[in-house]
């Protein structure tokens, strides 16, 4: 069974993710579908549980988040608003 996260799926998105690397460098374009389908659970959540299931859908997928999401950032993923993964992850 598919080990669910804060009510999203992420069994079996490693190999997805791991196609989607090149080398050190992978594509954030290819993976916006999947940070789009996963946003709308995080709304309404407190503060320090979005950054904690941002974080730990990262490491589940080994993308290089950024050290501190800004605070801007995760008010608006807590209000609804569609935040591009580029505000997320290191490039």
């Amino acid at each position: 069974m598919a080990e669910k996260t804060g009510g999203f799926d992420i069994g079996g998105l490693e190999g997805v993710v791991g196609n989607l690397f090149g080398g050190k460098h992978f594509d954030i374009k290819a993976l916006e579908p999947m940070w789009a389908q996963i946003q709308p659970f995080l709304r309404d959540l407190p503060a320090d549980e979005i950054a904690e299931k941002i974080g730990s859908w990262a490491k589940e997928l080994q993308l290089p988040i950024v050290g501190t999401i800004p605070a801007d950032v995760v008010e608006k993923i807590q209000h609804g608003v569609r935040v591009p993964l580029a505000r997320l992850i290191k490039t």
